[in-house]
């Protein structure tokens, strides 16, 4: 059992750490050079503790998002669940994550043509989100290993090679590198992830379990708890490395994209080389999060908005298409999107959430 837990945790980094996952820390980093470590303190609140909780707390409901927003009734929290979905599904965090991908490769390539690689891209992840029973093992097997080592090769080799260039004499506003390091983690919309994901994590984990466990809820949840300490334990190492990366090459990304500021850290600390394999690791993060991501928004749309009247496997061709005319908008203007209806959607979520929790400990589910 403790295989299949450390398979869910790192299956849980994986999900989690896709597009803006591996830009936003690198973009704090650059602009707080100095008080990088009180940036990185906000950005990890905002994108381990809290979606961590998320998860759990959505798993203290069997990942069933009915019983987990029954406090606001049944028409607002199918409501709000189709909103999250557009948020996280093809026309949110699917297509942003497609454009990472290619930023990382236009970096080092810029011959390459981003509808021609938005295509591919678009066809690979929605073949590997076909048979959605595999797909947390293959997520925690092979993607992880591939995500934390090739990002973990990146942040060795940057913090050995590329010397600080940091002016001494520079001024910063020390408290505002906290506030800005936990706001910028608003725009990876993690928490959001992290409950409708939740449900893969859980069923994989029951399933695990032996037969006369698997209705145990107390060995359940005390499993599902494992998995997310160990996925919230990874992302806080890479995180914490991307950050301090980034600050200490902060002068050197000059006007790099925000899309490609990790392919350029390579490139500047490591040389030509480097650079393409960065880009390579970049895909794979995001490709690993928007493989679970179109088959959960796949299962929504069948389940909950088509009823099963058509087959999903159209469904998923459906994601794939709307995702690739999505991610032509580019970088900026998605994140600009989800950032005005994240302004006013995030903060109630997250104070739900966190009330849920609280609830369900003083034994007063609802």
């Amino acid at each position: 059992m403790i295989k299949k837990v450390t398979v869910a945790g790192l299956a849980v980094f994986s999900m989690l750490f896709g597009s803006s996952n591996v830009v936003f820390p690198m973009i704090i980093g650059k602009k707080f050079p100095i008080d990088w470590g009180l940036a990185d303190i906000g950005w990890l609140i905002a994108t381990v503790l809290i979606p961590m909780i998320g998860y759990y707390g959505a798993m203290l409901f069997e990942a069933d998002y009915r019983k987990y927003l029954s406090p606001i009734g049944k028409h607002l929290s199918a409501i709000l669940m189709f909103i999250i979905m557009m948020m996280v599904g093809p026309f949110g965090a699917i297509a942003r994550n497609i454009n990472v991908s290619f930023g990382g490769i236009n970096v080092v390539s810029p011959d390459v043509s981003n509808v021609i690689f938005n295509a591919i891209y678009c066809v690979i992840m929605t073949l590997s989100a076909w048979n959605p029973g595999k797909i947390v093992q293959v997520i925690g097997i092979i993607f992880t290993p591939l995500k934390f080592g090739g990002v973990g090769i990146v942040i060795l080799g940057a913090l050995y090679f590329c010397k600080s260039n940091v002016p001494l004499e520079i001024h910063q506003d020390v408290g505002n590198a906290f506030l800005e390091g936990f706001k910028t983690g608003y725009q990876t919309m993690d928490l959001l992830a992290a409950f409708i994901l939740s449900s893969s994590i859980y069923l994989y984990i029951k399933n695990a379990l032996p037969e006369e466990k698997k209705n145990d809820k107390k060995t359940l949840l005390k499993f599902c708890g494992y998995s997310c300490v160990i996925g919230g334990v990874a992302l806080s190492i890479v995180y914490t490395g991307l950050v301090f990366v980034s600050s200490n090459c902060s002068t050197l990304l000059g006007n790099t994209p925000d899309e490609g500021l990790f392919a350029k850290a390579a490139e500047i600390s490591m040389g030509n080389y480097a650079s393409w394999f960065v880009a390579i690791v970049t895909a794979i993060c995001c490709l690993a999060t928007n493989i679970a991501l179109t088959s959960i928004f796949a299962d929504y749309v069948h389940e909950e908005i088509c009823r099963k009247k058509f087959n999903r496997q159209i469904i998923l061709v459906f994601v794939g298409i709307s995702a690739f005319a999505m991610s032509l908008l580019g970088f900026s203007t998605i994140c600009n999107i989800l950032g005005f209806v994240l302004e006013k959607v995030y903060p109630a979520i997250i104070a739900f959430v966190m009330l849920r929790v609280l609830l369900y400990y003083c034994k007063k589910p609802s």
